[in-house]
C-alpha cells in the first residue's frame, strides 16, 4: 500500500532591494516564480524608462531567477535584473588619443595572428581566423563600448589600461 504525501505550499516572503521600486507582497510556493518574475521584469521596464529618458542605449541585460524546492514546489526565492548600458558621450583628446592606442595595439595583434597563419596546422589556422575576425569587429567599437563589455568578465586589453 502506497502512501501519497500531502501536497506542502508554504508562503513566501520576499524583500526589495533598497531604492527598488514595488510592494512586499508574499506569495505561495506555487505562484512565488510568478511573483518573482513580474517584480524583474519591472524592473527592467524602470531601467528601460530611464535609461532612454537619460540618452543611453541597453546594450545587453537579462533576469535570472534562483530557483529552490519549497515545500512540494520549485520556488522562485530570489531575482537579479542586469542591464548593461551605453551613454554615447563627448570625446575628449584624451579619449582620441587613447582610442588609437587601442586600435594600434589590435592592429598588431592582428598582423601577429596573421604571421602564425603560415605555419599553422589546419585546426589551428581555423582558430585564429576566429580570433582575427573577432579583433576586427572589436576595432570597430568604441574604446569605452569595449571597456564596458571585458571589465566584467576580467578581460582588458593591457595597452588600454
Amino acid at each position: 500500500m502506497s502512501m501519497l504525501e500531502p501536497v506542502s505550499n508554504p508562503t513566501l516572503g520576499y524583500r526589495l532591494d533598497p531604492g527598488e521600486l514595488g510592494l512586499w507582497n508574499t506569495a505561495s510556493a506555487s505562484r512565488s516564480v510568478l511573483r518573482v518574475l513580474t517584480q524583474e521584469i519591472s524592473n527592467w521596464l524602470y531601467f528601460k524608462r530611464k535609461v532612454e529618458r537619460e540618452g543611453g542605449v541597453i546594450i545587453q541585460g537579462g533576469i535570472s531567477l534562483d530557483l529552490r524546492k519549497r515545500g512540494s514546489f520549485l520556488a522562485a526565492v530570489a531575482g537579479r535584473t542586469t542591464v548593461w548600458v551605453y551613454y554615447p558621450g563627448e570625446r575628449t583628446q584624451n579619449d582620441a588619443v587613447a582610442d588609437n592606442q587601442y586600435k594600434q595595439h589590435i592592429q598588431e595583434k592582428i598582423r601577429e595572428l596573421e604571421n602564425q597563419l603560415t605555419f599553422a596546422t589546419p585546426e589551428e589556422r581555423e582558430k585564429l581566423e576566429q580570433q582575427i575576425q573577432l579583433l576586427k569587429m572589436a576595432m570597430n567599437l568604441p574604446l569605452q563600448l569595449v571597456q564596458m563589455l571585458l571589465e566584467p568578465l576580467g578581460l582588458f586589453l593591457n595597452a588600454i589600461a
